[in-house]
C-alpha cells in the first residue's frame, strides 16, 4: 500500500465520520422540544407499577467456619488430618560427670583404726560436707561415711573405698575411672583415736569449738602490718588491728553490703558485697565486690550486724577465724590469724 492510497482511506473515514456527526446533530436539533421535555411523575409511577418484584436470594458467601474447616481441620483431599504422635515426657538426666569428688564434698576430719588382712581400717570413719554444687538433699549436709557406703542421692553410684592414714579413697561405678584421694583442709582438724578416746559420745560428728593451732617458736613476734602467708591465708599484722579499732567505723563504711537469697531456694542464705572499693581494707584482705559471705568459724550470718555481733562476742575466744564465701559459684574458706598481745 502506496501514500497515495493512504491518504484515500483517511479521507473517506473522515469525511463518514463528518457526515455521522453532521446527522447526530440535525436530528438532536429537529427533536429538540420533545427531548428537553420532562417525564411526569404518574407516567413513571405508573412504568415501575408495572415492573415484579424481585425475590430475595440467599447470599452466595460460604461461612467461615466451613471454610476454615476446609482449609486446615482437612486435607484438600477432604479427608482428617493424621492423629499427632503422642508427647513423650523426657526423662531428667543425671548428673553428668565425670565431677572431680573435690568439687561434691569436703572430709572435715577422719579416723583409723586398726588394719586387718586386707589393709584396711575395719572401723575407719570420716565425716564429710557435701557442698552446693553437689545438689544433695539433705536437711543435714554433714554426714558420717564408713568404708563401703555409698555417697548420698544422686551420687550412689561413688563409694568410700578406703579410709587411711594417707585419706579418704573414693572408687566409682565406673571401673575405668580411677579412685580418687581426698584430704581435710589445713584448719580441718583431723579426728584420731586420742580424739575419740576423750569423746566418746561423739560418734565422730562433733568438733571441738574451739581449733588449737601449734605455736612455733617465733609467735609473740607477730608482723605490725597484715600478712598474706598464702593465698586465701592471712595473718593480721599488730598496728592494723590498732588502726582497725580506731577506725572502725571509716572501715565498715567503706563496703556495701545486704542479704543473700539462695536462687534456688528463695531463703537467706550470707551477706552479699555489692560494693568493696579496690583500695580498700576489705579487698586487701582476700574479699571482693559480689562475694557472699556464708559463715565465720561455723556460725551462719545473714546481715552485717550478725557477722559484727558475733565476732564481738568471741573476739577473745579465737585466735583463728575462717570464714566461709561464696565467690564466683564457688565457695572458699579464707582464714585469718590474729596475734594475741603478751
Amino acid at each position: 500500500m502506496n501514500t497515495a492510497q493512504l491518504k484515500v482511506i483517511s479521507w473517506s473515514a473522515a469525511l463518514v465520520f463528518g457526515a455521522g456527526l453532521a446527522l447526530y446533530v440535525g436530528n438532536y436539533l429537529m427533536h429538540k422540544p420533545q427531548l428537553e421535555q420532562r417525564v411526569a411523575p404518574a407516567t413513571i409511577t405508573g412504568a415501575l407499577s408495572k415492573v415484579p418484584n424481585v425475590e430475595k436470594k440467599a447470599e452466595d458467601i460460604v461461612a467461615y467456619d466451613r471454610v476454615n474447616e476446609a482449609l486446615y481441620k482437612y486435607n484438600w483431599t477432604a479427608k482428617p488430618p493424621p492423629k499427632p504422635a503422642p508427647i513423650i515426657a523426657p526423662v531428667p538426666e543425671g548428673p553428668k560427670g565425670p565431677i572431680p569428688v573435690a568439687q561434691l564434698l569436703k572430709v572435715l576430719l577422719y579416723k583409723t583404726d586398726s588394719v586387718d588382712d586386707s589393709g584396711t581400717t575395719a572401723d575407719a570413719r570420716a565425716v564429710i560436707k557435701y557442698l552446693a554444687p553437689a545438689q544433695v538433699k539433705l536437711k543435714e549436709p554433714t554426714v558420717v561415711k564408713h568404708v563401703g557406703d555409698s555417697l548420698d542421692d544422686p551420687w550412689q553410684g561413688i563409694t568410700v573405698a578406703a579410709i587411711t592414714k594417707e585419706g579418704v579413697r573414693f572408687k566409682f561405678a565406673d571401673a575405668n575411672r580411677p579412685e580418687e584421694l581426698l584430704v581435710p583442709g589445713e584448719f580441718e582438724r583431723r579426728l584420731d583415736m586420742e580424739w575419740l578416746a576423750k569423746n566418746p559420745g561423739s560418734g565422730g560428728m562433733l568438733r571441738p569449738k574451739e581449733i588449737a593451732i601449734g605455736r612455733g617458736p617465733n609467735y609473740n613476734t607477730a608482723p605490725e602490718r597484715t600478712v598474706e602467708l598464702r593465698p586465701g591465708e592471712f595473718t593480721i599484722g599488730t598496728e592494723d588491728i590498732d588502726d582497725w579499732a580506731e577506725n572502725y567505723d571509716v572501715y565498715l563504711n567503706q563496703i556495701e553490703a545486704g542479704k543473700h537469697r539462695d536462687p534456688t531456694t528463695g531463703k537467706y542464705d550470707g551477706i552479699a558485697l555489692t560494693s568493696v572499693p579496690a583500695n580498700s581494707v576489705a579487698a586487701a584482705h582476700g574479699v571482693q565486690e559480689g562475694d557472699v559471705i556464708k559463715s565465720i568459724n561455723g556460725q551462719l550470718v545473714n546481715t552485717k550486724q550478725e557477722a559484727i555481733a558475733y565476732i564481738k562476742q568471741n573476739k577473745d575466744k579465737f585466735d583463728v577465724w575462717e570464714v566461709v564465701i561464696e565467690s564466683k559459684g564457688k565457695e572458699k574458706t579464707i582464714v585469718y590469724k590474729v596475734p594475741k598481745k603478751h
